[in-house]
């Protein structure tokens, strides 16, 4: 049997079952509910395997989730996300008390059925209202969409508080609940709403992305998964096993390892070396200077993702190389810390008016450079490449994923999806509607290609109303037909009653003639290296422009994919 370190991160009294279970399988476990000291213990105790509750109150289990994919060497990282849930039984047992339990995202070919079955036909006269009640903004956003486009009046909020505050205020027909929230259990909600004369009779649909009462090695999360009214010993003993084993993988066994490189600069060589051990064991790569000059030349030699340079440098101190940075276009914006012996505050805010991003007198605490240095690095990831609107990864991440693709050299696809008659829209709404749109076209497409997809997804925004999907060839085509389908059905939702009604708005084309305009849709090319060859980001690139214009040109007035179904193979017989 495989010990190991083992971290615990629970709140209430199945966390410490199981931690007394695993005690006596010879595993060493350190158990918390201490959000701070969690993050400690991940650093400095380096577990084996992490265990969390999923509706742990005091640590929100997604935002750690996070915080572990942020750290260098997070793939290595095993997890398994948990939670017993007795309420669990009100959805899926013989008798439950919901009218259905469905998957998110949620198909709106099953839901406008059940919501007619459980409210009566709607009206745009009559709109009856909806109670939504779910963490996710980017779900609560497309379920907003979908029901203002059906003639429902939906009403939406992302925590139990406000939705008791909400059915006083709106007595709702029908309410939607993800038994997932951040300030209560959905599960006990659920039950309330059942037993609360204002609420008994009212028709109650749950959804989730959680798949009940059975092991998941890839759940919600991203991570394996046991959600379940009781979880038996032999189930949470057989997957820790797996786990530490490694015949389950925390993260995907193919993801590439990546080190972020740090270039220190110190003339004390004791010290440098104390400092390259320590980030070494922290999964860094190191690169190391002894003087300012030998420091500038490795900036420009190495491309370090991040710059530790000490004040007191030979040749050309830690602020004049600070100041070199700034002023070179190339490296602009490398994160700079500078560190100093001597606790001087005007040193301190000279450094900081030069630009450096953190200022750290010696000696250093080992955790604390650490911890800056990580924060320093996501911070920049963050500010360069995430596109300012929906926050989706740009054209960096996108053009490293893609490359990522072709050197695994596995058969995968990429959608470029890109909307149609936007700029009319545009011309007509404003920009601040604009906007609305394609931050809530960016929640459809993840909320889409989250259901049934694995961790391994990826999604950016290229730019403006232009934007990618990353996948696996076998679901590439269900993935595309399935957010052109979607798409429609919200695009509705966008314009005001009187367009609704008209079906298509009046505004002026790119030569300035009056023009009728059909609602927004999306155009979908689908690239993929199945029966073509693709070798290059530029190949992807071409091909993925030539098929969205196809598909611009028989979108008609809906939404439109069209998939690369060209082979390169020879036919067989062929000379």
């Amino acid at each position: 049997m495989n010990t190991g370190r083992i971290l615990v991160i629970d709140s209430d009294n199945e966390g410490q079952r199981l931690t007394a279970l695993l005690k006596t399988q010879g595993h060493q476990v350190q158990a918390t509910s201490v959000r701070s000291y969690a993050s400690m213990l991940l650093n400095t105790w380096t577990p084996d395997l992490i265990l969390i509750n999923l509706f742990c109150q005091s640590i929100p289990a997604l935002e750690f989730l996070d915080e572990i994919r942020r750290l260098p060497g997070a793939q290595e990282q095993r997890v398994l996300v948990f939670s017993a849930q007795p309420g669990i039984e009100l959805l899926t047992g013989n008798k439950p008390v919901t009218e259905a339990l469905l998957s998110k995202p949620v198909d709106f070919n099953v839901l406008g059925p059940l919501l007619k079955r459980c409210t009566g036909e709607p009206s745009p006269e009559m709109r009856k209202p909806v109670l939504v009640v779910d963490h996710d903004e980017k779900s609560l956003d497309i379920f907003r969409m979908y029901l203002e486009a059906a003639y429902y009046k939906p009403v939406t909020v992302a925590s139990a508080s406000s939705a008791l505050s909400r059915i006083e205020d709106e007595a709702p027909s029908a309410i939607i609940i993800d038994p997932f929230l951040p300030d209560a259990n959905g599960f006990e909600l659920i039950s309330r709403f059942r037993t609360d004369a204002a609420t008994s009779g009212v028709p109650v649909i749950a959804v989730s992305e959680l798949h009940f009462n059975s092991f998941q090695e890839r759940g919600m999360s991203g991570y394996p998964e046991i959600i379940a009214s009781a979880i038996s010993d032999e189930m949470l003993l057989g997957t820790v096993e797996k786990l530490l084993s490694g015949s389950v993988l925390g993260r995907d066994e193919h993801e590439s390892r990546f080190k972020p490189k740090v270039l220190i600069a110190d003339s004390q060589p004791v010290l440098l070396a104390l400092m390259t051990e320590m980030l070494e064991k922290s999964g860094f790569e190191v690169v190391t200077a002894f003087d300012g000059d030998e420091a500038a030349e490795r900036v420009r030699s190495c491309a370090p993702d991040i710059a530790v340079f000490d004040y007191d440098l030979p040749m050309k101190d830690g602020f004049a190389l600070a100041q070199e940075m700034r002023s070179d276009s190339a490296f602009s914006n490398l994160p700079v810390v500078l560190l100093n012996a001597l606790p001087d505050k005007h040193l301190k805010m000279k450094g900081l008016s030069l630009g450096v991003d953190d200022y750290l007198i010696k000696p250093v605490d080992a955790d604390e450079l650490v911890a800056r240095i990580r924060m320093i690095l996501r911070r920049t990831r963050q500010v360069l490449d995430a596109n300012p609107l929906t926050h989706l990864p740009g054209n960096p991440s996108i053009q490293a994923r893609i490359e990522r693709e072709l050197l695994r050299k596995t058969k995968f696809a990429v959608l470029y999806l890109d909307l149609n008659h936007f700029k009319a829209f545009n011309d007509v709404y404003g920009f601040d509607a604009g906007d609305r749109v394609i931050k809530s076209t960016a929640n459809l497409i993840i909320e889409q290609t989250k259901k049934g997809g694995s961790s391994l997804d990826f999604i950016g925004h290229i730019g403006g109303d232009d934007f990618i999907v990353v996948t696996s060839f076998d679901r590439a085509e269900e993935l595309a037909a399935r957010i052109a389908k979607t798409y429609d059905s919200v695009a509705p939702s966008f314009y005001t009653e009187e367009d609704r009604k008209r079906g298509y708005i009046l505004g002026e084309d790119r030569q300035g003639q009056k023009q009728h305009f059909p609602f927004l849709s999306i155009s979908i090319g689908v690239v993929h290296n199945k029966t073509r060859k693709i070798t290059s980001l530029g190949q992807i690139s071409q091909i993925g422009a030539e098929l969205k214009h196809i598909a611009k040109m028989n979108s008609g007035p809906g939404s439109c994919y069209i998939m690369d179904r060209r082979n390169d193979e020879p036919a067989p017989g062929s000379a």
